[in-house]
């Protein structure tokens, strides 16, 4: 039963299988994934530009009698409390085109109140002796600038929570006459209240682009395997290089023996000569001597008949498997030609398509 059912759902997953696509279904596939990836990385590249503008600006200028300007801002974004990557980015270009030589910094405020800087119960000011003391929960609310310069442009960054703020310019003298007149003192904010948003999105189409183009690569390998398909190996080549590597594999036994050393000489020089003059010969003629009969030399025996020659060996045809044989001649060389077995002969292979 178990079989039945194991079959039943092999053949179900065949069946649900996808088809293989045509070489126009893969063009087609390749064409989109390409768009896909131009698209994402434009899409991304616009969402940075867009983080990178300001859609929320302002100015305000410091009041001459006052020394002093303030002005209630509303920042969005993100509603996370605290200190955080989420805080939203203001930018601050404090130009100071003129002072009284008395001035000793010039301090700016991002006091956070719902109702702005129209507060009655004096809370603006409690923030605002929090932040110079620094005991404020967020400090990224307060900058000063210790000895201002004039014609000098000072740019000041900060990052604040999503809310209400009331922002102020306050101009601090040294003797604290009171006397603010001579002054020129412009700020000038830029909020990005989309910026991480913005940031988050380009990320994803950069990361979809990739994706995309991971499978255009995929698309692109299969649509040149179909338009230039790999020329395969003939018959020959291939029996050629199986016997190759085998021989390569199989290798020389071990290196050729030699003589084990030189050839060994004399151990010295010839024994001495005669040591004295010859003998003195016979004073007389030697007697006369019957010659004997010279005996006749035996006649000479025929030469041995040389061993007659060994016939050639035959060749000798390896099997290299599936009905191919390989010539191998005498001397150990090989024919370069394919041969196989017909009609009980070792005849040479002829490839039916040439």
């Amino acid at each position: 039963m178990t079989d039945e059912v194991e079959q039943e759902a092999s053949s179900d997953s065949d069946d649900e299988t996808v088809p293989e696509l045509t070489i126009e279904e893969r063009q087609e596939a390749l064409k989109k994934a390409r768009w896909n990836v131009f698209m994402y990385l434009g899409i991304a590249a616009l969402l940075f530009a867009f983080a990178l503008y300001p859609f929320m600006s302002t100015s305000m200028e410091v009041d001459e009698g006052f020394g002093s300007a303030d002005k209630s801002i509303t920042v969005w974004g993100l509603p996370v409390a605290g200190e955080d990557f989420t805080d939203i980015p203001v930018d601050i270009e404090l130009v100071v085109q003129s002072i009284p030589t008395d001035v000793a910094s010039i301090e700016i405020f991002m006091i956070e109140n719902p109702k702005g800087c129209e507060d009655t119960d004096g809370s603006n000011a409690d923030t605002r002796t929090l932040l110079q003391n620094d005991k404020a929960d967020h400090p990224n609310k307060y900058h000063i600038i210790e000895d201002p310069v004039e014609s000098q442009t000072y740019e000041v960054e900060m990052s604040v929570d999503p809310g209400i703020y009331c922002m102020q310019v306050v101009v601090n003298a040294q003797t604290g006459s009171g006397d603010f007149s001579g002054i020129n003192v412009e700020a000038n904010v830029d909020i990005y209240p989309t910026q991480l948003p913005l940031a988050i999105f380009a990320v994803l189409c950069l990361v979809m682009s990739g994706f995309a183009f991971i499978g255009a690569q995929k698309h692109g390998k299969f649509v040149k395997n179909l338009v230039e398909p790999k020329a395969e190996p003939s018959v020959e080549e291939t029996v050629l290089a199986q016997t190759s590597s085998a021989r390569i594999s199989a290798g020389p036994s071990g290196p050729p023996t030699g003589p084990s050393g030189p050839p060994t000489g004399p151990s010295g020089p010839p024994t001495a000569g005669p040591t004295g003059p010859p003998v003195a010969g016979p004073t007389s003629p030697p007697p006369e001597q019957t010659p004997e009969p010279v005996a006749e030399p035996a006649p000479e025996s025929a030469p041995e008949a040389a061993p007659e020659p060994a016939p050639p060996a035959d060749d000798v045809y390896e099997d290299q498997g599936d009905g191919w044989f390989f010539r191998k001649f005498p001397d150990g060389t090989y024919d370069q030609q394919v041969y196989v077995i017909k009609d009980g002969l070792y005849v040479p292979y002829e490839d039916p398509n040439a």
